[in-house]
């Protein structure tokens, strides 16, 4: 019999129904408990999950059940403190990114997971999608030569209904770089993974943080990473990577596709497509629990050495835009 895996969520918003969406769709993921600073609110995502236990403190929550892995859903700025709590239990952790706000509370994130001996992820889902994991393993395989270019764009203009405030404050640690634009960032280092040896970056600001950004990352042999973020237009969704015998396709939205064409320079095109019920979220949940199951400490599809790589070229980059948040 399959060992079955306790979720809590903390979070009840769109994102973690989104997560628990997907959670629907793997057999042995259980959700155990929900945590929500709202008690309304907790009571009313439960119900809807099927879940019977809610707490609005998440200490109450950690001395009370017995969890195997707690998802974080919540605001930028609330992740460090519960990542902080969760992993002193030593329990494993995934949570929403951006994981933290800023390098130093990274270290300290990852320090904690060594010292535990636990498990811990920033929850880039898109590297568990079955396309970009094929993507990668064409890129290995050498099918498309020595890649040249990644073009990627996270451009959204959210319906007002759709919006989630928060993401266009300082006050959570948000911007588009931090919120869509680590996905694009996330392709770059999925193709260029050593990093880039220079930047060039501009964006606009809302008046508190950058609502749009472009960004060049340039590498040796001229190779280059063209990448962007939004919150006020719509923009290619699909992720373009060209190397020197063809290219790759991802889409049709790259950060969470169904598609990777391969198109070789011969004319020869191969296409992987895999269709998937409820919203994708199943992907990353499985990909964590066989982790967890297989005892690893970080998931192989998106490690800490990424994030760490990552987090440093996004905190770089908006302190030249002059984009200060309270945990700095």
């Amino acid at each position: 019999m399959a060992v079955k895996t306790k979720w809590a969520i903390i979070g009840t918003g769109y994102i973690a129904n989104q997560f628990v969406s997907g959670m629907r769709a793997v057999e042995d993921a259980i959700l155990e408990a929900v945590v929500s600073r709202s008690e309304n609110s907790g009571k009313k995502f439960a119900q809807k999950y099927g879940c019977e236990k809610v707490y609005t403190d998440l200490k109450t929550m950690l001395d009370t059940e017995k969890i195997d892995i707690v998802y974080l859903a919540i605001p930028n700025s609330c992740h460090f403190e519960y990542i902080m709590e969760i992993l002193e239990r030593g329990i494993p952790v995934l949570s929403e990114k951006p994981m933290v706000d800023n390098g130093k509370q990274l270290t300290q994130v990852l320090n904690k997971a060594k010292e535990k001996n636990t498990f811990l992820m920033e929850g880039m889902w898109t590297r568990c999608f079955p396309a970009v994991i094929q993507t990668r393993n064409w890129i290995k395989e050498g099918r498309i030569g020595k890649p040249l270019t990644v073009r990627a764009g996270f451009d959204i203009k959210p319906d007002i209904d759709d919006w989630q405030p928060w993401k266009a404050g300082i006050k959570y640690a948000a911007g588009a770089l931090r919120d869509v634009g680590i996905y694009s960032l996330g392709m770059a280092y999925l193709v260029f993974p050593e990093g880039p040896q220079k930047i060039y970056s501009n964006m606009k600001s809302n008046g508190e943080v950058d609502e749009c950004f472009q960004m060049l990352l340039t590498y040796s042999e001229g190779r280059a990473a063209i990448l962007s973020g939004a919150f006020n237009q719509i923009g290619n969704a699909e992720v373009e990577i060209v190397g020197e015998e063809g290219r790759i396709l991802i889409g049709p939205e790259f950060w969470h596709p169904t598609t990777a064409k391969l198109i070789l320079n011969n004319g020869k095109k191969e296409c992987f497509s895999e269709e998937y019920c409820e919203t994708g979220f199943q992907y990353e949940i499985q990909e964590v629990m066989k982790c967890l199951e297989q005892g690893k400490k970080e998931c192989p599809h998106f490690t800490w050495k990424e994030s760490i790589a990552i987090g440093e070229l996004i905190e770089k980059t908006r302190k030249e835009w002059g984009i200060l948040y309270a945990s700095d």
